[in-house]
């Protein structure tokens, strides 16, 4: 049994419906990996085979199932479809579960759950097209927003404050960056993106997090150096950091805060 807002209910009936939405919010992030950066409709037309073009019965549309009868080919040009299709599905299915099981069958397991499918969306854009799509970030914001309002996800002011931080620390990193380098250091992406950081992160854990992210970006580098390979005039999207620092804020940020203070002595 699983404790719910409605009482104790089976494992199992309480992880199916997870596992189903989970798998379909995985169906819906290779849409939106294949067409936020291409700026098409996310609603219009139907799925259709990247190679033919032809329209995906609804049928060969179910997630992980569909891919593995169609033994990952078309059902009519009989073309290979990539595996990258099922596994963003499966990821995204654990995801879920994982998101449930750890913060409970609640709003804040909901909207963890949403939080962790949609990094791992953003960080496989990012990586392939240099965009944080607002379409993805602005939604997250909001449901962060509502969970600090009516569900204690975060203190409401902790939740404020924490986007304000967010908007003005990449703010100014994209000014700066601009005024330093003469080019555009990052995008308006980042800047949401850090709003919405903070909406769930509050404002001490998102400051760390970019302080993560850096660090993150930096020991990447240092072996490439060590190499003796030339990083100049390269740069590498920097959403990936951000999103494996929020990661690390979310589950162990308050410990690496309370370390710090204490090595300071605050």
């Amino acid at each position: 049994m699983i404790e719910t807002p409605w009482g104790p209910f089976p494992i199992w009936l309480v992880y199916t419906p997870v596992v189903i939405l989970g798998a379909a919010l995985g169906s819906f992030a290779n849409v939106l990996i294949y067409r936020l950066p291409r700026e098409e409709s996310i609603v219009s037309p139907s799925s259709r085979c990247p190679k033919c073009g032809r329209p995906i019965r609804p049928w060969e549309n179910i997630p992980v199932l569909s891919w593995i009868i169609l033994r990952g080919k078309c059902a009519g040009c009989k073309q290979s479809i990539s595996i990258r299709y099922p596994l963003v599905e499966l990821v995204c299915c654990c995801l879920a579960v994982f998101g449930v099981s750890w913060f409970g069958f609640n709003y804040s397991g909901f909207a963890y759950s949403m939080l962790f499918i949609s990094l791992f969306t953003l960080i496989i854009i990012d990586l392939e097209h240099w965009l944080l799509p607002f379409m993805i970030t602005i939604p997250m914001t909001i449901i962060g927003l509502v969970g600090a309002v009516f569900f204690d996800l975060r203190g409401i002011w902790d939740c404020l404050f924490g986007m304000a931080a967010g908007f003005a620390l990449f703010m100014a990193l994209l000014l700066g960056g601009k005024a330093l380098f003469k080019r555009d250091a990052m995008g308006g992406g980042d800047v949401v993106f850090g709003i919405m950081a903070g909406a769930f992160l509050g404002w001490k854990l998102t400051i760390l997090m970019i302080f993560l992210a850096s660090l993150l970006g930096t020991l990447m580098a240092i072996p490439i150096l060590i190499a003796g390979r030339d990083i100049s005039g390269r740069a590498i999207p920097f959403g990936p950091f951000l999103a494996v620092a929020m990661v690390i804020c979310i589950f162990v940020g308050d410990y690496i805060l309370k370390w710090y203070t204490g090595l300071i002595g605050l």
